[in-house]
């Protein structure tokens, strides 16, 4: 990644990933700033097949950014978007509508959290943290009213 000094001379769909790689490398040296500012330079390139895949998981990744953040709204939006974008697999899909459950569970809306739960356990995840997560999430739910 250090051995590119000038991305820009990159084709478009090498540059997005370039800059997803970037960010993901941000995220986690949590210095989440510069991974918001790679995120959406990536978004912003659009267009290609290979870009078109990236889509929906860094915008699930910039949802996931704004909940660090504490910028509810704006990471239900990014979310949401990731949904509609199109997530690559099972526990892609999970994680986001654990988000989603979460951010209407703070807002009160529990019917929609129970809604999204049950989405994203009927996606059977099998990574240990969206397995573990579901397990906390289910000792709360059922108390809900709605």
């Amino acid at each position: 990644m250090d051995s590119i000094w000038v991305p820009a001379i990159l084709i478009k769909p090498v540059r997005s990933v370039y800059y997803t790689l970037k960010g993901n490398l941000a995220m986690v040296d949590q210095d989440y700033a510069n991974a918001e500012v790679m995120m959406k330079k990536s978004l912003a390139l659009g267009g290609g097949a290979l870009t078109k895949q990236a889509e929906g998981p860094n915008k699930l990744q910039l949802g996931m950014l704004m909940m660090q953040k504490g910028d509810i709204k704006q990471a239900e939006s990014f979310i949401r978007q990731a949904i509609r974008a199109g997530l690559p697999d099972n526990e892609n899909n999970a994680a986001a509508y654990l988000q989603l459950c979460s951010i209407m569970m703070n807002k009160r809306e529990f019917r929609a959290a129970k809604e999204y739960f049950k989405k994203a356990k009927g996606f059977k995840p099998t990574t240990p943290q969206i397995v573990d997560q579901i397990k906390q999430i289910e000792k709360y739910i059922t108390r809900m009213p709605g």
